[in-house]
């Protein structure tokens, strides 16, 4: 095939974060049953699969126990808007301070009733213990006081990014094209992203985020084109998705690799976990285009790179190459 060309490269990038509020509520209710309240929307990234995780390490309840109420102006507390790849970051914190405070009040209690010093009590399985006579426990929902109470209420407050701490994620992705030099078309072979956020909290909300981000890349890079009027009033031209092409499964790479740095970042913030979402977005694009640049001898300098914009690319190489020959 002599007009084909196959290459890989690579993008590198930092995404930098920043510090937003978040308040969170946690209720442990006598059952072992738990509401957890927070502003925060998921919008299909798994931020509640994510936060019933950090409330079910924490209190050792199992998942399906736990209820999830959020995203209510009127019901919960103030979030900034989910986004930036900043949710689990910021909201997460906060989960996890409310769940241990619902943690620390309950040891409050057991001490008491065990008339024991609350320093020397943990909370493990659903139950406070001795640290050094691990037979003088007592179950959470045994507990007299929350029997009384029939719940325990934590508060979750995010504190601000450390100074002088890198808190933001790293990415590397690499991706292999085919490049007809005939007709300008490129086809994507492989696509691998690399990424160090901190903590993988969900293995499997932490795959989808980055082929998610890649197929969104891919259609920055290959297939969006924005079309917008001649007086340039800011009107949009594209009047549908025949005129405004986004990714289908024909558009993306056969194989596709998340390649997950597990490194916690404990000086972070309090779960050691980092942003993930526009991190993976924003250097495919780059790879793409450095990669039919190693191809081709020629650098798309904007998108889309389709057949059209490539071959009038590559068209002017050749003739100013025929003239450099002459």
């Amino acid at each position: 095939y002599p007009y084909l060309f196959f290459f890989i490269f690579s993008s590198l990038f930092i995404f930098f974060s920043f510090f937003s509020p978040a308040t969170v509520f946690v209720k442990y209710f006598a059952d072992g049953s738990v509401n957890l309240n927070m502003g925060a929307s998921d919008i299909g990234t798994g931020t509640k699969t994510v936060m019933a995780m950090i409330v079910a390490e924490e209190l050792g309840v199992p998942v399906e126990r736990i209820q999830i109420e959020h995203a209510d102006t009127g019901t919960t507390q103030f979030a900034t808007p989910s986004g930036g790849s900043k949710t689990v970051p910021t909201e997460g914190p906060a989960v996890r301070a409310a769940a241990l405070d619902c943690v620390e009040q309950m040891i409050e209690m057991a001490a008491a009733e065990l008339s024991l010093p609350a320093a020397e009590l943990e909370f493990r399985d659903g139950a406070v213990a001795s640290r050094r006579e691990p037979s003088k426990r007592i179950a959470a929902g045994d507990l007299s006081e929350l029997k009384r109470r029939r719940l325990v209420v934590g508060v979750g407050y995010r504190g601000r990014n450390p100074e002088g701490t890198a808190t933001c994620p790293f990415a590397a992705q690499f991706c292999e094209v085919e490049v007809d030099r005939r007709t300008g078309e490129v086809r994507l072979l492989r696509f691998l992203g690399a990424h160090e956020s901190g903590r993988v909290m969900n293995r499997l909300t932490y795959d989808n985020q980055v082929f998610g981000g890649i197929v969104m890349g891919i259609g920055l890079a290959m297939t969006e084109r924005r079309v917008l009027d001649r007086r340039q009033t800011g009107k949009m031209c594209n009047l549908s998705w025949h005129d405004y092409k986004i990714p289908t499964a024909l558009d993306v790479p056969p194989e596709m690799v998340s390649l997950p740095i597990d490194l916690p970042a404990p000086e972070a913030n309090a779960i050691g976990a980092k942003g993930l979402g526009e991190p993976v977005t924003i250097p495919t694009a780059a790879a793409i285009a450095n990669a039919v640049c190693h191809a081709t001898g020629v650098r798309p300098t904007d998108s889309p790179v389709n057949p059209t914009s490539l071959l009038e690319k590559l068209v002017a190489a050749r003739g100013e190459t025929a003239e450099r020959s002459s």
